[in-house]
């Protein structure tokens, strides 16, 4: 595990400049772009800013009364420190929230797809940074953690789908071309959330096709301090025996293994692939 992200997770005050970081992203995000274009944040403060713009009842407020059922079901199905982390986030996030209300003002930006596109971005940089530190901003990233646990749905899954729901919603109150933005800033968020939750610990299946298997097989356990396994195959054309050297890794360890498979065999063939969950000796176990 990554001794960056063991300072994250288990030092406290660490952990909340990365959480109050986020949160504070996300309020200018939320406050600085997507409000003042009248487009409609994803989750909880999507339907907090659209019960905003009907009642004009402050935002902040708005998401904490609506997070309360949601974090009901969050202490049956979730650890309970990462609720109760999540509830202290929900209340922090909600006054920000309340505080940078009119953040938007300072802001001098007038065109709709820069508010949609950076909108989405940021508020996707501060859900990945409280993800990272192992807790959530409250409301439907409770439901997403719920959802990944018990039904290994992934996360950004859960946030998209939920959001659709809100812009439909949406698109009949404010009309289909802001309904249309909105999606644009919600693909943003949901893509830019799991780049930075999982950033640095992108995992790769490697697969390697060589007559030096033993040797290459070696070297990755020597150097890169990983497991290999042996896979036994035929050649579909040839009938030779071969073994396929068989290895997970992070991604930015692919580049080593390269090196040391053509180092023995400038004709070995080796495939890539994407790996969504490792859970084992040597790999950081996500909780989401």
């Amino acid at each position: 595990m990554s001794k960056v992200n063991n300072v994250v997770e288990e030092n406290i005050f660490v952990r909340y400049i990365v959480i109050l970081s986020g949160m504070i992203i996300s309020s200018i995000g939320i406050n600085g772009f997507i409000r003042p274009a009248h487009l409609l944040s994803g989750g909880v403060t999507g339907l907090a800013t659209m019960l905003n713009y009907i009642t004009n009842i402050n935002v902040g407020l708005l998401t904490f009364l609506i997070n309360i059922p949601i974090f009901i079901l969050g202490f049956m199905y979730l650890e309970r420190d990462f609720c109760i982390t999540s509830l202290i986030n929900m209340v922090l996030f909600s006054v920000i929230l309340g505080i940078t209300q009119d953040i938007g003002s300072y802001i001098q930006v007038d065109d709709i797809l820069l508010q949609s596109a950076f909108g989405g971005v940021l508020c996707g940089i501060g859900v990945g940074l409280t993800f990272r530190a192992k807790s959530s901003q409250g409301g439907t990233d409770i439901i997403g953690a719920i959802l990944k646990i018990k039904r290994n749905v992934e996360v950004k899954n859960t946030a998209l789908a939920t959001n659709i729901a809100i812009v439909l919603c949406g698109s009949f109150l404010f009309g289909i071309n802001l309904a249309l933005y909105t999606l644009i800033s919600m693909f943003l968020n949901a893509q830019t959330m799991a780049v930075v939750k999982d950033a640095f610990f992108e995992e790769k299946a490697v697969m390697v096709f060589t007559e030096k298997s033993q040797e290459v097989a070696d070297d990755i356990m020597k150097d890169l301090v990983r497991g290999v396994t042996f896979l036994n195959a035929e050649g579909g054309y040839t009938r030779e025996k071969k073994k396929i050297v068989y290895c997970v890794a992070l991604s930015k360890e692919i580049p080593k293994i390269k090196e040391i498979a053509l180092k023995y065999d400038k004709r070995a063939f080796i495939s890539v692939n994407d790996v969504n969950e490792v859970k084992g000796k040597g790999f950081k176990e996500r909780y989401l």
